[in-house]
């Protein structure tokens, strides 16, 4: 019991160091708009993939 609920804690910890920066510079925004999103959206992780993907690309210059 005690060893799930420290894994638990860990896993809850660890859980933001997966996610993306934040990145809302003047780019990275018109690509979101670009692609039909906005910033809360992203942040909110409700962005579907075919849309998350372009995106990124965009974003990063690739």
């Amino acid at each position: 019991m005690r060893f799930a609920l420290i894994a638990a804690l860990l896993a809850l910890s660890t859980g933001s160091a997966f996610a993306e920066p934040k990145n809302n510079t003047p780019h990275a925004l018109a690509c979101m708009k670009k692609y039909g999103f906005t910033y809360a959206e992203w942040r909110a992780y409700t962005v579907p993939a075919e849309k998350a993907e372009p995106y990124r690309k965009c974003r990063d210059g690739r």
